[in-house]
């Protein structure tokens, strides 16, 4: 999605209004020291670190940690981790695990300058991430799209009618640049593909392939966490009814996109990032000759649905799998009051699971066009999929026969995603980590083993060597390629798989790292910014999110998205060319860019999606990793 987005701007020659400045050694003698802290706080028990970055290096920092009352702890550091940037050519880390008393603090740069870190609070899990959880839930429900909305959510209205009767269409072809070759084609319809979360910030389209990753993720913190947060359930319930909608069990036909995002490059054809306006404006555009905005926005209002395969073809696996741990999910949180429903919801489980392509895949159905979401890793949501399958067994008590087939298959593909090595840790496009997670829960629930233990947590240690490896050299620890990879997500994912990994008998050897994970989110970073929207102090003000741009405010208070969490720093020449668009509200905050390097640079601007667009994907990994917080696991 994102790359289309920077090709909207260069299609329609809109003026360049965002390009982020280069750090240049001459500005090094200005730079003032800072203080790097997780803006939320940490576990009284566990590892806490904070950074000081400085113009160059010394020999040792003096520091101390202030209560409103005093001084709580006092500390030196010699722990020089290396340049930032040409400006911040030394970072100390600032060591405090010893202070464990619940508060709020603040950590004082003594020498060789002064500086201090914004307030952070030491405490419990639930005192930590409780308030979180419940914030990234309302971020969903400011997403909804269709009938059911929530008006006291950033004042939304009903948006999309016209996708209850919606028609299908062709799979559409598109260019190198993302803009649709042709003509769209109506193949079927209609049917009602109404409901569901808009995909991310900057757009309103709907997909399969995001919604069913963030609905899955969801539905597992409801289940493991019942009456903890009361509007997360039924949110998730809400998602898995449009997820429902996608899939047909008498026609065997799954839909896998509603909406289009980019039109053709001679605007003939609009997509939905031609307009910047609320949704419920798609509803109300005259699309006929002569109207406004005219014929060119028909697929604007009258959105099109495409196909994963045509009826009865087998689905893209990746699909076919994240539907079904959906539905079987489902199945397990109704075993115990709608013994019916969830014997529904497992049937269309077995069903969706039945029709994966295994052979032969080929690219993967994600998004149309593909560049939105180029992934290709599939054997985690196959081994994701059978897992949840055999939970929801157990929940149902099916008969022994079947609990062991499902485990079996479950650990098959368990053993070919092993098999196939780790080119990336748990996010959107490796989904691994959580499906061993849940395979390992079957097994201990059903004292069935078709796989040891042991394998599948040594998988999961791979892993998170895997971030370790990556985080060498970066004075901020993070487990991902800063500035080529998603950093926010990634950064929640690897702590959600330390949580697990101890969870399910693994050792702490991974704490301090995959706190440094949730840290970085947090604040700890370069850049002193947390990537969740209300959590911290320093938070996304200006994002490119169309809802929260004309409905909230845009001083970081009042009424804003809360919940909503942004992909944080990118590749700078993501950043080239940014501008505005009309009906956007102008909006800048903070001044980034004395923090970015040659291979990262964040920016709160609206303009600016590579870092402060929110999706529904990032948010569903910091609720899961909030979660998991709140529980004092990680």
């Amino acid at each position: 999605m994102r790359r289309a987005w920077l090709t909207l701007l260069t299609i329609t020659g809109i003026t360049v209004a965002a390009v982020v400045p280069a750090v240049t050694p001459a500005s090094a003698a200005a730079a003032v020291p800072q203080v790097r802290i997780n803006q939320v706080g940490y576990p009284a028990g566990g590892p806490k670190v904070a950074f000081a970055m400085l113009p160059a290096k010394v020999a040792r920092v003096s520091f101390e940690v202030v209560t409103p009352y005093g001084v709580a702890y006092r500390g030196t550091s010699a722990d020089d981790l290396g340049s930032w940037n040409s400006r911040y050519r030394a970072v100390y880390q600032l060591s405090f695990s010893g202070l464990r008393t619940p508060g709020r603090y603040r950590v004082k740069l003594l020498s060789p300058a002064r500086a201090a870190s914004p307030a952070f609070a030491i405490g419990d899990g639930a005192q930590l991430y409780r308030q979180l959880v419940d914030n990234a839930v309302r971020y969903f429900t400011s997403e909804r799209d269709g009938p059911d909305v929530d008006s006291s959510v950033l004042g939304r209205q009903p948006a999309n009618l016209t996708d209850e009767k919606a028609y299908v269409y062709a799979d559409p072809a598109y260019d190198s640049n993302d803009n649709l070759l042709g003509s769209l084609h109506r193949i079927g319809g209609p049917v009602d593909v109404s409901g569901g979360w808009f995909d991310a910030g900057g757009g309103y389209e709907k997909f399969a392939f995001t919604a069913s990753y963030a609905d899955a993720l969801m539905l597992i913190a409801a289940r493991d966490y019942p009456g903890s947060y009361d509007m997360l359930q039924p949110e998730a319930t809400s998602g898995l009814q449009w997820i429902t909608k996608l899939w047909n069990p008498a026609r065997k036909v799954l839909y896998a996109q509603v909406g289009i995002g980019s039109g053709n490059a001679s605007n003939t054809i609009q997509g939905d990032y031609n307009f910047w306006f609320p949704p419920q404006q798609e509803d109300r555009m005259n699309v006929s000759r002569g109207g406004n905005p005219g014929p060119t926005a028909y697929f604007v209002k009258y959105r099109p649905v495409f196909e994963a395969a045509p009826p009865g073809k087998p689905v893209s696996p990746d699909l076919a799998g994240r539907f079904a741990a959906d539905f079987a999910l489902g199945a397990q949180l109704a075993a115990g009051d709608d013994p019916a429903r969830a014997r529904h919801l497992l049937s269309l489980a077995r069903g969706v699971y039945a029709m994966a392509k295994t052979t032969d895949v080929g690219q993967l159905v994600t998004a149309f066009p593909h560049d939105y979401y180029p992934g290709s890793e599939w054997k985690s949501d196959m081994l994701w999929g059978a897992a949840e399958i055999a939970l929801a067994d157990l929940a149902a008590g099916a008969p022994g026969a079947r609990l062991q087939a499902d485990l079996a298959t479950a650990a098959a593909w368990a053993r070919a995603y092993i098999a196939q090595g780790h080119s990336d840790t748990f996010n959107l496009y490796d989904d691994g980590a959580v499906a061993e997670a849940e395979l390992l829960q079957a097994m201990r629930q059903s004292g069935i083993f078709p796989v040891s233990p042991g394998t599948l947590l040594n998988d999961l240690a791979a892993q998170l060597r895997s971030g370790e490896e990556q985080a060498k050299g970066d004075p901020f620890a993070l487990g991902t390629q800063l500035g080529q990879s998603d950093a926010s997500p990634h950064a929640f994912g690897l702590f959600i798989t330390d949580a697990l990994y101890q969870k399910y008998g693994g050792s702490s050897q991974f704490e301090s790292f995959a706190q440094q994970q949730l840290n970085f989110a947090l604040g700890a970073n370069g850049w002193g910014s947390s990537f969740v929207v209300g959590a911290g102090t320093v938070f996304p003000h200006c994002m490119q999110s169309e809802i929260a741009n004309l409905a909230g405010s845009l001083t970081g208070t009042g009424n804003i998205q809360l919940g909503a969490t942004t992909d944080g720093p990118g590749d700078p020449a993501n950043f080239a060319g940014l501008g505005m668009v009309s009906g956007m509200r102008a909006c800048s905050a903070g001044n980034f860019a004395p923090y970015n390097t040659k291979a990262a640079a964040y920016e709160d601007n609206v303009v600016s999606w590579p870092s402060v667009e929110p999706a529904d994907d990032y948010t569903a990994d910091s609720l899961l990793a909030f979660a998991l917080g709140g529980a004092d696991l990680g």
